[in-house]
């Protein structure tokens, strides 16, 4: 049988209309596939506008009028007049103008380096109120074992992680022990969480990283929480996440660590 593509399940992301394991397979693809990553972006901002009651009315009122093509060719075929070529003149030199100031302009902001901690820290009591959030997955972000074809650690080994992230953002990786209290994953304990700038080349941001296997054997649960890079999340009371949880992505990776 034919392996099923993944853009086909584009549509069904924007009206919300797809299953959960239809919607995993696509978020999965978009992690390793630049084209099918930008134009998941973009049916985001639809798929979260067409939620919206009334802007469904207006999104149907605006599909009912002439098209914008509809509407320039309608123009164009008009008899031109001064007013016509003056203002196609002017916007001819505010396009040259504009190509200048983007050829001779500084560099963006967002090429400094990889992640760096930033921010207020996290107290025990935001950690804990994150890993009570439920999971949401909007945009293609993940948590994966780099490098490994097993997830089974000794106590105090090194897990290695390999983050992806749409950035910039704001990126902390919590734990939820199998015995013990939770804690602070990645940035290490006592640094903010990490902001992760944007790549050069647009996508996904490939962060890795690694985080001490607990003592304790069992199943660890570790949760990656990305929050929008102006989105201080130590600088908040925790008793506040809960109301700003839809602001955050939250995936969860889970792994075991051996007996002695």
């Amino acid at each position: 049988m034919t392996a099923r593509d993944p853009k086909h399940l584009l549509g069904g992301y924007a009206t919300d209309s797809l299953g959960e394991a239809e919607r995993n397979e696509l978020l999965r693809a978009a992690l390793d596939d630049q084209e099918l990553f930008d134009a998941l972006v973009e049916e985001e901002g639809l798929r979260e506008l067409l939620q919206d009651p009334a802007a469904r009315q207006e999104v149907l009122a605006v599909l009912e009028q002439p098209t914008g093509w509809e509407r320039v060719r309608a123009w164009f075929e008009r008899p031109a007049t001064l007013v016509d070529l003056a203002a196609i003149g002017a916007l001819a030199f505010v396009a040259v103008l504009g190509l200048a100031i983007v050829t001779v302009g500084p560099p963006s902001l967002l090429r400094q380096g990889a992640a760096r901690p930033t921010g207020a820290n996290l107290s025990p009591a935001h950690v804990e109120t994150l890993l009570r959030l439920p999971g949401v997955q909007t945009v293609p972000a993940g948590i994966e074992i780099e490098g490994r074809t097993d997830a089974s650690f000794s106590p105090g080994e090194l897990v290695p992680l390999r983050i992806s992230v749409r950035a910039p953002a704001r990126v902390v990786v919590v734990l939820a022990p199998a015995s013990g209290p939770p804690s602070q994953a990645w940035p290490a304990l006592g640094q903010p969480p990490a902001l992760v700038p944007a790549p050069e080349g647009g996508g996904p941001a490939i962060v890795s990283a690694s985080v001490e296997a607990p003592q304790a054997p069992g199943t660890q649960r570790l949760r990656l929480v990305v929050a929008p890079a102006n989105f201080d999340l130590g600088s908040i009371p925790a008793a506040s996440l809960e109301s700003e949880a839809s602001r955050l992505t939250i995936v969860d990776l889970r792994y075991q660590v051996k007996q002695r």
